[in-house]
């Protein structure tokens, strides 16, 4: 992507503070930061971060500010990437205004295959990460990125792939088939993988995801979720949970942005029902 957009740019952070406290101010209750990769963010402006402030870091410095905002209830940023998943990155996820999900973008369960991506990370570092991630906060929900038919890709690596998810158990994975971009190094690749193999590789990896999705979703049955409440109609309301699942309420008279505790009374892969 890099090759494509040319290098990232970080807003400067007293930027990013002011239009959240605006937003906040005129009744926003979530903030929702997105980057190609949050956890590499650098602004070059020098903001006056708080002493109070824990970390190091840029990214979880701002986390731990935008926590600091009254009346901002939720925050949630995509997408990160493992190589900059770090020790703080990790603890801010533990603030009290966070989200109960991360994204992490594994792209494949093989190392050759990583390596090709030029990812510089191996298997076992983002396992590493998983486990440090469900330490510091258990019950996290992680969903990830999954690139099935790379160039190259044999159907052992795709293997590999197939029981590193089983190992991990993602609650949801957005899965592609490779096609070339042009402009990325990949491109210049030769692509392989017959479409109809690919093909076959993403229906197996979304079997498999969507069971254990299943398997996780159905241990909140009878679990209290909180919900903010962003659709309305007359039959029903919906939101998302802290954990970014899908909810949906019957009985309920809550309006729009609300946040709602309910009860989880059944599950299906792509969303849970409460009362």
């Amino acid at each position: 992507v890099p090759y494509v957009r040319d290098r990232e740019v970080s807003r400067p952070a007293g930027e990013v503070i002011a239009e959240v406290k605006e937003l906040v101010s005129k009744g926003c209750k979530e903030i929702h930061l997105l980057g190609q990769n949050v956890n590499s963010y650098a602004p070059e402006d020098k903001y006056p971060f708080s002493e109070e402030n824990p970390y190091a870091r840029y990214f979880p410095r701002l986390l731990w500010e935008l926590n600091q905002i009254d009346d901002l209830k939720r925050i949630h940023f995509t997408s990160s990437h493992p190589k900059d998943m770090n020790d703080e990155v990790i603890d801010a996820l533990t603030l009290p205004k966070q989200v109960n999900y991360l994204h992490l973008a594994l792209q494949s369960g093989d190392d050759v295959i990583l390596k090709n991506m030029n990812r510089k990370y191996t298997v076992n570092d983002y396992f590493k990460i998983i486990k440090k991630l469900r330490d510091a906060k258990p019950g996290i929900a992680i969903g990830t990125d999954i690139i099935v038919g790379y160039p190259g890709e044999t159907g052992d690596q795709f293997q590999n792939t197939i029981k590193f998810f089983k190992k991990v158990r993602f609650d949801i994975a957005y899965t592609a088939m490779f096609s070339p971009r042009a402009g990325t190094a990949a491109a210049e690749l030769v692509d392989d993988v017959e479409h109809e193999e690919k093909r076959r590789r993403w229906h197996e990896l979304q079997i498999i995801m969507k069971k254990i999705t299943l398997e996780k979703n159905k241990k909140y049955i009878g679990r209290e979720a909180e919900v903010l409440i962003d659709t309305v109609t007359s039959e029903y309301r919906e939101g998302n949970s802290l954990e970014m699942k899908r909810v949906q309420i019957k009985n309920s008279s809550a309006k729009l942005g609300d946040i709602v505790k309910v009860k989880v009374v059944d599950a299906m892969e792509w969303v849970l029902f409460a009362s």
